[in-house]
């Protein structure tokens, strides 16, 4: 019995460290302004550094705009089955599943509404692709308590 009890014990804390005892998704996040635009943001190339690029560089900026706008001061939170939106203390939930476990880093989400986004864990955070005319990845860092 004794050996049963270790052996139940090892399992649960090694899904624990893994990162398996708990889904990754759930918690409160908010829009992260600086590493979306790092994201958007093309390297500087000297050899492309042309009227083409320029014009690439100003529908970014514009974008960028337009996303911040939208998401500056957002906060979402993560329930098992529902997403909670909030800005500037006005908030709103949608019902939502999980349609798609690509790969242990990436969830492609169907909101209640139909809408469907793929969220991806990165680093100190998640990225949730915004589809539209331009496909947009946008970053959000856990809410610090």
């Amino acid at each position: 019995m004794r050996l049963i009890l270790q052996f139940a014990a090892l399992i649960t804390l090694s899904l624990t460290l893994s990162g398996c005892g708990k889904d990754w998704l759930i918690g409160k996040w908010e829009f992260d302004k600086e590493r979306t635009l790092d994201a958007m943001t093309p390297p500087e190339d000297p050899e492309t550094n042309n009227l083409l690029s320029g014009v690439v560089s100003g529908l970014q900026r514009g974008l960028s705009q337009l996303l911040f706008t939208q998401f500056d001061g957002v906060t979402i939170e993560y329930t098992k089955n529902e997403m909670r939106r909030t800005k500037n203390g006005v908030g709103e939930a949608i019902g939502y599943k999980v349609i798609e476990e690509v790969d242990e880093k990436t969830r492609v989400i169907q909101y209640d509404d139909g809408d469907i986004v793929t969220v991806q864990r990165v680093e100190d955070g998640l990225k949730s692709l915004m589809m539209g005319e331009h496909k947009v990845w946008v970053y959000f860092k856990p809410v610090a308590n």
